[in-house]
């Protein structure tokens, strides 16, 4: 809140200060960086664009700018103030507002999925399928964006493989974002307030300043706060909970255009985001007592324990652009750095709230209490730097518009996931310390376009890409077995509480064997355990301990220690039915559970596209393409001694699409009416699982590869492979109808059928092989719908614009509907148990409806003062965007909640 209120006064001396300066201004209208020029092979009459909505929306989806009508394939655009009227302020919130786009939150990730292609391997080794752009500059980690969703001028979703156009990883599509420039000759300035149920603040600002006739700059920036989403209904009231915000941005962009040949722009950016982040709620409790999901009415009231959740995200970046027009062609040049680092630690929730949940938990004497003084915990941290520069020579007009170019990716990371076991009886954790992660990549590409005749164009376009990928570090599981001398006593061990902090970076030690011999000795594996730790919680036992090192015999005395679980209201210290003892018997189970890890990985692939169209007349457009995409390959984790980690191929998604786009008039009224079908054909799709390494092993199918002696293979890691390969197909339609007195009708509407078609066998990943190895077998997956692919889905918007005395009105309500759709590979199907599946592994997700409404109204001709309200999920649906199942979880992550609020603009 501290930021915000910063920001406030700022905000409010900002506004003072440039009352004056611009008193003395002509009114103008807001100036984009550059009047938009539309660069089809059909010019479009820029007066015939005002009386025309259509053809005045901009889609720079061919790396070009053109409208929307005469684009020949399947994209949107959302611009900034229509994202802003629906209550929408982040990327996750796009989840639902097209058919075939699923933007989802899972823990500090960001997972697009478009029409069924999307992944999941959130780790330092996982791409996106789904790229994100940032005016014009690829992302490999879009932690922190979503407080950048201001002063944006558009938003555009391109549905399809992106190979040749955006590069790797772009086998769905791509999101791309696009600021407001700076305007040239033009004095602008606005500010804006805003408020909001769970006490939401925002202020927003913007400045453009021009710099004699040839430069300008533009200002802008953002502080949002709001209260929790969740609600904390426990015994233990003072732990915050997921889902609150508190984040500030800024941005700064100087245009320089000395001549009309020559322009350059310099952008920087700032955005840091804090709060409490996205852990979503474990169903497994009430799911394992018999409890409907749908019974349970809000989902995110929770039983807490633990900590409050710390997310704390910092991206910056800057970007330079340059552009020469030598006449016959363009020569563009952009280099962009960027730096994210994000560091999150959180506990989970126990279980969401329902009736009986307090006695479900306490099913043993002191249970209850123990679970809510249990301080199992998670940290996750991303330090990513990466640049990206791409140098591109293009003509976009005449008969033959073309491009050629090359760029070039490279990032550096630091990756670093580690959890702590708390009272577990073996198992205390495991931790992923990656120092040295590189990946880069090199693309050269070509694409051209001709007019054939005035109606009728031709395209072809290739890409090569160069992709290389390495990573030194280690991985490990750690368990302690403390107890009497007869292991009955206290079986368990504190660790994680109140202070306890991973050492992360500052770990010393990533070879255990410090010695050389070739072993690692239980004196070994426990320095490297605590090299991993910088601080023990003021309740951890594990320090006291092993104060003295290892005992000899493993057997020792403790006085003053006890080993037994201290109570949530510390009235005693028995546990289990067991007095406390001062005597200990230990084993350290995770000498063999530590893995150095050495991975490499160089693939090269090419992509191309072809495509036809045809104007059947000045509004009717036909076109047929084919088009491919891959998304980068990968290794994995170091499996015992195969020595350099697996490696999967890359994705490829080849794209069939047929459409028509056309425009006319229907008793008077004007009327769009698009439609396409389509076919992905999608080859060596790539599943993430999480696996025991003697799983990962089986599933290798490496010849003669085992685990060294000694070596356990219990250790859980990501293991991603190529699985399967899938049909995607269906059919798009979208029509728009301007009626009487200024109402637009919009309509937009997917069938989509999306299924495995080859498939080898894989584990059943929702098991572990040391927990339950008769059900963590291989399983067929043939026939299964891909996640997240509800066969209809349909967006619906009605909006109307009216004069009110002086001023204008206006309001759109939205309305989405998304039929029932799985969210793992598995459809929920029980192998063991067909004909009565444990409610455990429901994955299913029931068919929703959604609404949004806005409505504002702009004061006086130029509408220099605006109020807006809106309300975001009017109905407060709840469903699920994201659900994680595991051996003992069935996590569910939601999209947001009912929200509403008003917003007052002034222009100055």
């Amino acid at each position: 809140m501290r930021k915000l209120r910063n920001t406030l006064v700022l905000g409010v001396s900002f506004g003072a200060l440039l009352a004056a300066s611009t008193a003395q201004a002509q009114d103008a209208a807001p100036a984009p960086a550059e009047p938009v020029a539309d660069s089809a092979s059909k010019p479009v009459d820029p007066a015939a664009a005002q009386d025309d909505e259509e053809d005045a929306i901009v889609v720079t989806a061919e790396r070009r700018e053109q409208t929307l009508q005469s684009y020949a394939g399947t994209a949107a655009t959302f611009s900034g103030d229509d994202l802003k009227k629906r209550g929408i302020q982040n990327i996750s919130d796009l989840n639902d507002v097209l058919p075939g786009l699923t933007v989802a939150n899972n823990g500090v990730n960001r997972e697009v999925w478009i029409r069924g292609i999307g992944s999941s391997n959130n780790t330092e080794l996982g791409d996106p399928a789904a790229a994100t752009h940032w005016d014009g500059v690829y992302l490999p980690r879009p932690a922190g964006i979503g407080s950048a969703f201001f002063d944006i001028q558009r938003v555009e979703v391109n549905v399809g493989p992106q190979g040749t156009l955006r590069g790797r990883n772009a086998t769905a599509g791509s999101v791309n974002v696009i600021t407001w420039k700076p305007g040239l000759g033009v004095w602008d300035a606005e500010i804006e307030g805003e408020y909001g149920n769970y006490d939401q603040k925002v202020v927003r600002g913007m400045l453009n300043i021009p710099l004699g006739d040839t430069a300008a700059i533009r200002l802008s920036g953002l502080a949002l706060a709001h209260d929790s989403y969740y609600k904390n209904v426990g015994p233990v009231r003072d732990i915050g909970v997921a889902e609150a915000e508190d984040n500030s941005a800024a941005r700064a962009q100087i245009l320089w255009k000395p001549s009309d040949k020559l322009r350059f722009l310099l952008a920087a950016d700032y955005m840091h985001e804090t709060g409490t982040g996205w852990t979503g709620t474990n169903y497994a409790n009430p799911l394992g007592n018999g409890i409907d999901p749908d019974d349970i009415k809000n989902p995110r009231e929770v039983i807490a324990r633990g900590i409050t959740p710390d997310l704390n995200i910092k991206h910056w970046g800057v970007r330079f652009e340059a552009t020469y027009d030598m006449g016959f062609a363009k020569l563009d040049y952009v280099g962009s750095y960027r730096h994210v680092n994000s560091d999150y630690k959180a506990t989970t929730p126990i279980s969401p709230n329902y009736p009986g949940v307090l006695d479900n938990l306490a099913v043993l004497p002191g249970t209850l209490e123990e679970e809510l003084d249990n301080f199992s915990r998670f940290e996750s941290l991303t330090d990513s730097k990466s640049h990206y520069h791409e140098l591109r020579l293009h003509n976009d007009s005449g008969p033959l518009i073309w491009s050629v170019g090359a760029n070039f990716f490279k990032e550096d990371q630091y990756a670093f996931l580690a959890s702590t076991g708390d009272r577990g009886p073996f198992f205390q954790g495991v931790e992923f310390n990656m120092p040295d992660v590189n990946a880069k990549s090199y693309g050269l590409f070509a694409d051209a376009t001709y007019s054939v005749t005035p109606k009728a164009r031709l395209t072809a376009g290739i890409r090569f890409t160069d992709d290389r990928k390495s990573r030194e570090g280690v991985a490990a599981r750690y368990g302690f077995a403390i107890g009497d001398g007869n292991f009955n006593c206290c079986l368990g061990v504190r660790v994680g509480t109140e202070g306890f902090q991973f050492a992360g970076r500052n770990r010393t030690i990533f070879n255990p064997d410090t010695n050389g011999n070739g072993t690692v000795s239980d004196d070994e594996a426990l320095a490297f355990y605590l090299n991993g730790v910088q601080q023990f919680g003021v309740r951890d036992n594990i320090d006291d301990i092993f104060a003295n090192g290892i005992v000899p015999g493993h057997f020792g005395t403790v006085p003053g220690v006890p080993l037994c679980f201290d109570t949530i209201t510390g009235d005693g210290l028995v546990c289990n039915g067991f007095e406390p003892s001062g005597q200990y018997t230990y084993a350290l189970p995770f000498a063999n559970q530590i893995f150095r890890q050495t991975g490499k990985m160089h693939q090269k692939f090419v992509d191309w596209r072809l495509r036809g169209e045809y104007d059947l007349g000045d509004k009717s457009l036909v076109y047929a393409l084919v088009t491919t995409g891959h998304k980068s390959g990968g290794f994995n984790d170091n499996l015992g001694d195969l020595g350099v980690a697996p490696t999967y191929k890359p994705e490829k998604v080849t794209l069939y699409e047929l459409g028509s786009k056309n425009i006319f008039y229907l008793g008077g009224m004007r009327t769009k009416v698009n439609g396409s079908l389509f076919y992905n054909q999608y080859k060596d799709q790539v599943l993430t699982s999480l696996l025991s390494v003697a799983q990962a092993l089986d599933l290798s199918n490496i010849p003669g590869a085992s685990l060294p002696p000694n070596s356990s293979g219990a250790l859980v890691i990501s293991y991603s492979y190529n699985a399967a390969s899938s049909a995607i197909y269906g059919a798009n339609i979208e029509a728009g109808i301007q009626l009487p007195y200024n109402i637009n009708l919009d309509v937009n509407a997917l069938w989509l059928e999306a299924k495995i078609k080859k498939s080898r066998e894989i584990q059943d990943f929702r098991f572990q092989a040391d927990v339950a190895p008769d059900e963590a077998v291989f399983q067929s997956i043939a026939n299964k719908r891909l996640p997240r692919t509800p066969r209809f889905q349909m967006n619906a918007s009605l909006g109307q614009s009216f004069n009110v005395g002086s001023g204008k009105a206006d309001y759109v309500l939205s309305a989405g509907y998304r039929s029932s759709q799985f969210m793992t590979i598995f459809n929920g199907e029980d192998f063991q148990n067909p004909d009565n599946p444990r409610r455990r592994l429901d994955d299913k997700v029931n068919g929703y409806w959604t609404f949004d409404l806005g409505a504002g109204y702009s004061h006086g001709r130029d509408g220099k003062v605006r109020v807006e309200g809106y309300i975001n999920n009017l109905t407060n649906a709840i469903h699920e965007s994201a659900i994680i199942i595991t051996q003992f979880d069935n996590t569910r992550f939601f999209t947001r909640p009912r929200t509403y609020g008003a917003r007052v603009r002034l222009k100055l």
